[in-house]
This record gives structure tokens, sequence and C-alpha cells, in this order.
């Protein structure tokens, strides 16, 4: 049982938040022995949901999983836009986000980010993945993201994007959005693309080299994120494995 110590590691903040005991595998290719191991660990910690993350060419593991009782719950795509990738725009109605913006920014989130894997798996409860992008965001603004920028419409928040910055290098800086939604009642009049401009012009005075993003593929915001420069850089298939119905 001790090979599986090397496979997994468990998940306090997912298993504390949805109320079951969650583990995330460490490895993305596995063989018959590895994914024995890695079960047999799951057994014995009583883990009760483990995340699977598989390269979306290696069929073999997939077929392992599918033998195994993993179900598919989605893809993951990386993007990643190079310093200076088309992020000419207006940035007049956008601004750092504040505490008093908090409320209207989980309002929107609750609402922004059902096409994740949390709600395509089927046993989280819908209303608890909801709440897993409203704590997102007030966290963010409360400090754990470098930025939170806002677009404002008629005297409130109607979007988001998240920044983190990797500072280890300045010289050689990256960042990653976190976040990013916009108010469906706002949605198809270029705020999104406008937002995803705006972030590009903070960091590039700010010197960031590339700045990369993780998204659903079945996010409607794939668009958007090329259309503003971004470049798929992966594709990974996202798999859960329910150890209790």
């Amino acid at each position: 049982m001790n090979g599986g110590a090397e496979l997994c590691e468990e998940l306090p903040w997912d298993s504390a938040f949805f109320g079951v005991s969650i583990a995330r595998a460490l490895r993305s290719h596995l063989d018959e022995s590895s994914c024995g191991a890695m079960l047999e660990w799951c057994v014995g910690r009583r883990i009760e949901c483990l995340y699977f993350l598989c390269p979306l060419d290696d069929s073999a593991t997939q077929r392992l999983l599918n033998d195994h009782g993993f179900q598919s719950v989605g893809v993951r795509v990386t993007l990643v836009r190079p310093p200076g990738s088309d992020i000419a725009g207006d940035s007049a109605r956008f601004r750092t986000a504040t505490m008093d913006d908090i409320p209207r920014l989980r309002a929107i989130a609750l609402t922004s980010h059902r096409d994740t894997r949390f709600h395509a798996d089927g046993h989280f409860d819908p209303e608890r993945c909801d709440e897993l992008y409203a704590t997102w965001i007030e966290k963010s603004v409360q400090g754990y993201a470098t930025h939170v920028i806002v677009a404002e419409r008629d005297g409130a928040a109607v979007g988001y994007v998240t920044l983190h910055v990797d500072e280890k290098a300045p010289a050689l800086s990256e960042a990653r959005i976190g976040l990013f939604a916009v108010d469906e009642q706002w949605r198809g009049r270029g705020i999104g693309r406008d937002l995803l401009r705006h972030a590009g012009q903070l960091l590039q005075k700010e010197g960031v080299g590339d700045t990369s993003v993780v998204t659903p593929g079945s996010s409607g915001a794939l668009t958007l994120y090329k259309s503003a420069g971004f470049r798929t850089t992966d594709e990974s298939l996202w798999y859960h494995r329910w150890f209790s119905s």
C-alpha cells in the first residue's frame, strides 16, 4: 500500500469544501500495476473521490481508467499568450476590484462557471459547485490573486478576470489567469474580449512574459482567448473515480 503514496496526495481544502474525502493522482500515465497500487492506496485511506488528469493522446491509460471505474468529466485545455500579443484596446471602463465589489462578483460567479468538471461529475452538490467559484473570486479580491480587474458598466461590475503573477524570477516572470467571467446579461458586447486585452496591457507594463490559462474544453471562452492571442499548448482529459455511491 505504501507504493500508492508516490501516486496520490490528499486534498484537504477540496475535502473540507465538498464534505467528502478527496485526493488527486500525481502521475498522468499508468500501467496495470501502478493503477492497482493507486486504487489500493485510496481504499486504505478511505478516499471517496480521486481526480486523475490524463493526456489526450494516452489511449492506454484511458482504457485502464475506463476499465477501473473512472468517469470522464471533461477536457482541460491549456493556452498561452506571449507578451505583446494583440493587447491593444480601450481600457477606460476597467479598474481594480475593491472589497465593495465582492457581493456583485460573487453573484456573477455563482452562475458563470457551470461548464466545469465538478458540475459534469453529477456526484457533487450543484450549489456547492457554484459556491466554489463564488468563494474563489472572493478570496481573489482579498489577496489570493495578484490582480483582479473588473469591467464596470452603469456603475456596477459586470465582469472580472483574476491574474496571478509568478515573481520568483522577475526578469522571466510569468502570469496565469485564474477566473474569467462576464455577467450573462452583458455577454455578446465585447466586454470579455476587452477585459482580456486590458489584462494584457497591465501585464505588459509590469514586464511579465507569457500568460497562461486553463479552461474546460467546452468553455465558450475558448474563442475569446484565441482572439486575444492565446494559443493551445496542451489538452488533457479529467477523470474522477468515486469509491462510494
